[in-house]
């Protein structure tokens, strides 16, 4: 009888430290767990109390984030901004896809901006703390920061964009890009070639509403004045009209001269570039949109390669995601290295 009663409690002994265990392993897995990240593409949420986002520090803020984007045919704000005070900061709000929290308090040990590309609350969060003693003090970080902060939560929306087109990437096309261009470069699934030629590739993305396109070309690089504003320009022009056709007889695609067009340069997986963004029209028709256009150094051949991304969807104004969604590809674009060059 005491054997019986002994095996019993062993029984129980067992039993209790399997579900000790099971809690510690379920705790461990949700210490690790993160959320998916919330709200739509180019939404930022800002946390200010109301005390501040009513006068002088709120103002600069919105101001800041919702000057207009350039290169679009209508104004649109670089981030659609939503504000919320401290108080009601909590559940869903903290996984919003970009976030930046403010704090303006006399008691702050440490001022500055401080910026995070992974946070605790979401998985793919953006995340950026504004902290200052005094308002004066948040307003001079504003304007010191500008910069930075934009360009912090562009590119974070440029990454995902990039990151979910290589789960699901053309390699039909991206093989066909590599042979005939000597690079590599993301394309997206729903991308179909429309007309491609020795000189000049054309691919698309067509819904019924909307056209995001894409165009390589190259040409040698002659000097410095190879990636000046004008000589591109003019290489564009020259190169749309003779591979690009409109739809009624005679017409074709060039660039509205009228609007100014931005130029920027950059470096994108190691190799100078110069970045246009402005306006498409069709001459001879009424078609027209955004573009940006990345002309790509690739020294190891001498040359400049092009991708020129434009987007058409006539029916609504909205077309800032379809413009960075067509420019995240740019920044895929990979050369052989010198060495590999000699190589091969």
């Amino acid at each position: 009888m005491k054997f019986r009663v002994f095996i019993g409690q062993s029984r129980w002994v067992q039993l209790f430290l399997v579900l000790v265990l099971t809690a510690i392993l379920a705790g461990c897995k949700s210490e690790g767990y993160k959320p998916n990240m919330t709200g739509a593409m180019g939404e930022l949420l800002v946390v200010m109390d109301d005390r501040w986002r009513n006068g002088p520090e709120g103002e600069a803020i919105q101001a800041m984030l919702r000057q207009p984007m350039e290169g679009l045919p209508q104004a649109e704000p670089i981030f659609n901004l939503s504000i919320t005070p401290h108080r009601a900061f909590s559940g869903s709000m903290r996984t919003f896809r970009n976030l930046i929290i403010t704090r303006i308090d006399d008691e702050i040990e440490n001022e500055g901006v401080r910026f995070f590309s992974e946070s605790n609350w979401a998985k793919g969060q953006a995340l950026a703390q504004i902290n200052a003693r005094t308002p004066e003090k948040f307003l001079e970080l504003l304007d010191k920061e500008e910069l930075r902060l934009i360009s912090f939560f562009l590119r974070a929306e440029r990454q995902r964009s990039l990151d979910y087109y290589k789960q699901y990437a053309n390699a039909q096309l991206i093989n066909s890009v590599q042979s005939q261009w000597n690079m590599r470069m993301t394309i997206p699934t729903t991308f179909t070639s429309n007309r491609s030629s020795e000189t000049f590739s054309w691919m698309s993305d067509e819904t019924p509403t909307t056209s995001q396109g894409l165009f390589i070309y190259s040409f040698d690089y002659i000097g410095e004045g190879t990636l000046s504003r004008e000589y591109l320009l003019n290489k564009r022009d020259s190169v749309l009209r003779a591979n690009v056709p409109g739809p009624s007889q005679g017409s074709f695609m060039s660039t509205e001269h009228t609007i100014p067009i931005t130029y920027k340069r950059l470096k994108v997986n190691e190799h100078e570039a110069v970045e246009l963004r402005g306006l498409w029209k069709v001459v001879g028709d009424l078609m027209g949109g955004p573009f940006v256009m990345f002309a790509h150094h690739d020294k190891a051949n001498n040359r400049v390669v092009v991708t020129d991304g434009y987007v058409f969807m006539p029916e609504k104004p909205a077309k800032r995601n379809l413009v960075w969604q067509v420019e995240s590809l740019f920044y895929s674009v990979e050369f052989p290295t010198l060495d590999e060059a000699v190589n091969n």
